[in-house]
């Protein structure tokens, strides 16, 4: 029997699916990442579930799924009866994968004989005790309990259930008969091998040549069995070609409209929240870079207004104070006007010195006066008109405020009026968000434009008529496949070649019908005393040994087997085995006369003497038919480093008879046997 493949839900494990393979399988898998789980899943899906069992540590309630789904599980299996697949569920909360049904793989058709109380029984031949003590090696359950089932089923395989037959008159019946097929060189054997070895040398040439003929032709239809299996790969690779195309155009197909979705669920949110179209945003942003414009503008302005305010202040000030005369100038008029009076007075005298130096100075008097009075007025105007500008000069600024205050004005209403802000301090970030979420949806709109134009492409050159199954793509490339065919094409020829040649020889030599007759006749009759003498010596010998097994019990034939696997484990530090009927185990050091109690060995050798038991009951115990595969969880945690390389060569050799999971938390089982043949690396 075989494990495939499992599905389940069971545990923390959560719709888990692992595919299995033949011969040796390592899970690794941290602690706590659900190996042991799924090894009690394996087991409850061959033998059920113990739904009578209470409290937190039974199965139903320690592998309850985490989630809160209901426990349910698949696992496909190869069995004698075909690849068939086992189901159970849970319908009813109060029976936990209570649900079963055996099914061949591929098919509706049910499984006849397989029942939910059964199927481990059915298909692994043994009960649920006797699996769980032999090919179930649960964590940290090496060691072996006594078990009524165990013992019974070792007592079946041991005894032969006839009591009255004797064995002595059985030996020498047996004996008698055997003399009479062959004893020394006389005997019916003896005789009729010397007449076909007579026969035989007259027709030796023509047996060589038939011989070679027929190897020919053996080997020419085998290179043409491959040649049609070369073929056959070559046309799996266009399949698997073609399927995985199928397989990129359903993938583009679902990206396309996953695209087309998100582009149309994010243009449906935008709408929701009424954001604006692009222009409108584009047009918002100029508006507010205008607003911007004239808001430094206006401040610029007002900058200028202050500037010439304060000028004309400092003007109006500087003129306050121009306004009242200087003293000279009114020295120079009373002295003008006292000259003047004095010309007056000596106006009617006669011209003297005093009256002409008089006169004199009154002029000069007059003529500064005027000179004075001249200035100031120029002065004055020229103040006027000085100030006459700065005051034009405000007035310009306060009306280019106010131009400014009523563009802004208008601006602000025009832009609260495209977009939904209620403040114009918020503008700028609705905007810059708005517009940063219309571009995200063009992008969007692009993503969905490359996918659908990506799918169509493909479409187009999607494969036509390509049946819907898994094709496996061959190991091998198309150019190995080529090469391999050119050279099954050159054997070929070189067989047939051979096999034409023995042909044409064979018919030169004759006809050897009358020899041929006589030499199947004799070689008939000569197998069947031979096996007839193979059997009786196999009787005897069985007989022999199943009277040795009844005289010693169980307990001597599985301690030597266990013994010689142990002794491999530990490179044969220990050379003997012994077990009592509670299946205690003591081990016995070479060269020492005294065994010592498994409970007295380290953990480590205590756990590879009972991998040694285990594996020695799996060979005597279990049927070789069935083939059992081997469950270990954890099982060389204990082991160093040395030991454990021994014991995973002996579970590689054990793999060739039977599946072999191992489970581990451990990487060094990987790195040993990686690239080995028959190892098959998961994990979980």
């Amino acid at each position: 029997m075989q494990f495939c493949s499992l599905d389940t839900t069971f545990g923390k494990l959560e719709r888990r699916e692992i595919i299995f393979s033949p011969g040796l399988n390592i899970i690794e898998a941290p602690n706590e990442s659900g190996k042991s789980t799924l090894c009690a899943f394996l087991r409850t899906m061959l033998y059920g579930l113990k739904t009578g069992e209470r409290g937190a540590l039974a199965d139903k309630n320690r592998y309850a799924p985490w989630s809160g789904s209901p426990m349910r599980g698949t696992l496909s299996l190869i069995t004698e009866q075909g690849p068939i697949t086992l189901q159970r569920s849970t319908v009813r909360a109060n029976a936990p994968m209570g649900s079963f049904s055996a099914l061949y793989t591929g098919t509706g058709d049910s499984v006849s004989g397989l029942t939910a109380a059964d199927c481990g029984e059915q298909l692994l031949g043994v009960s649920r005790e006797v699996y769980e003590r032999s090919a179930f090696i649960r964590q940290s359950g090496l060691a072996i309990d006594s078990d009524a089932e165990l013992e019974r089923r070792i007592a079946a395989l041991i005894t032969t259930g006839e009591e009255g037959s004797s064995y002595s008159e059985t030996v020498k019946a047996l004996k008698k008969q055997l003399n009479s097929h062959r004893h020394n060189k006389s005997g019916q054997i003896p005789a009729l091998e010397q007449s076909i070895s007579e026969d035989a040398s007259a027709l030796s040439e023509l047996q060589v040549l038939e011989s070679q003929h027929k190897s020919a032709e053996t080997g020419l239809a085998e290179l043409q069995a491959e040649q049609a299996d070369l073929k056959r790969k070559l046309s799996l690779h266009d399949a698997a070609d073609q399927l995985e195309q199928l397989q990129a155009l359903r993938e583009a197909k679902h990206a396309a409209e996953d695209a087309d979705a998100k582009a149309e669920a994010f243009y449906r949110t935008m709408s929701a929240e009424k954001t604006p179209p692009r222009e409108v945003l584009e047009q918002s942003r100029a508006k507010l870079h205008t607003l911007e414009e004239l808001i430094a503008q206006r401040t610029e302005v007002e900058k200028k207004r202050s500037v010439v305010q304060t000028e004309l202040a400092e003007f109006d000030a500087t003129a306050q104070r121009k306004r009242t005369l200087p003293i000279i100038s009114v020295v120079m008029c009373i002295a003008a006007a006292l000259s003047a009076l004095g010309a007056v007075l000596f106006a009617c005298r006669p011209l003297t010195v005093p009256t002409v130096m008089c006169g004199i100075l009154c002029a000069a008097c007059a003529a500064a006066a005027i000179y004075l009075r001249r200035r100031d007025s120029t002065a004055v105007l020229a103040q006027q008109h000085e100030r006459s500008l700065l005051a034009d000069a405000v007035s310009e600024a306060e009306a280019a405020c106010a131009v400014l205050d009523a563009a802004y004005a208008s601006q602000s209403d025009a832009l609260l009026t495209d977009i939904p802000v209620s403040d114009i301090s918020l503008a700028s970030a609705y905007i810059t968000d708005a517009l940063s979420r219309r571009e995200t949806h063009q992008q969007l709109v692009r993503e969905a434009q490359m996918a659908q134009m990506q799918y169509e492409f493909l479409q187009k050159h999607a494969p036509k008529n390509v049946p819907e199954q898994t094709v496996k793509r061959p190991a091998h490339s198309r150019e190995e496949l080529r090469r391999l065919l050119s050279e099954n094409a050159a054997r070929c020829s070189e067989l047939q070649r051979t096999a034409d040649y023995t042909a044409g020889r064979i018919r030169a030599i004759g006809d050897r019908a009358d020899f041929e007759n006589a030499l199947i006749q004799k070689r008939s009759r000569l197998g069947e005393l031979e096996m007839e003498y193979e059997a009786i010596a196999l009787a005897m010998d069985s007989l022999e040994r199943a009277n040795t097994i009844l005289q010693n019990r169980f307990s001597p034939a599985l301690g030597a087997r266990a013994a010689e696997l142990f002794s491999q484990l530990t490179d044969g530090k220990y050379q003997k085995v012994l077990l009592d009927r509670s299946f205690k185990a003591f081990a016995e050091e070479s060269g020492l006369s005294v065994s010592r109690d498994a409970v007295l060995l380290s953990q480590g050798a205590a756990d590879q003497l009972y991998l040694a038991v285990r594996l020695a009951i799996c060979e005597l115990v279990l049927p070789a038919e069935k083939n059992i595969p081997l469950i270990l969880d954890d099982a060389l945690i204990n082991f160093d480093d040395t030991r454990c390389a021994a014991a995973l060569e002996l579970l590689l050799k054990e793999a060739e008879n039977r599946q072999i999971l191992l489970f581990t938390c451990q990487c060094r089982e990987s790195a040993y046997l990686a690239g080995r043949e028959g190892v098959t690396l998961l994990s979980l």
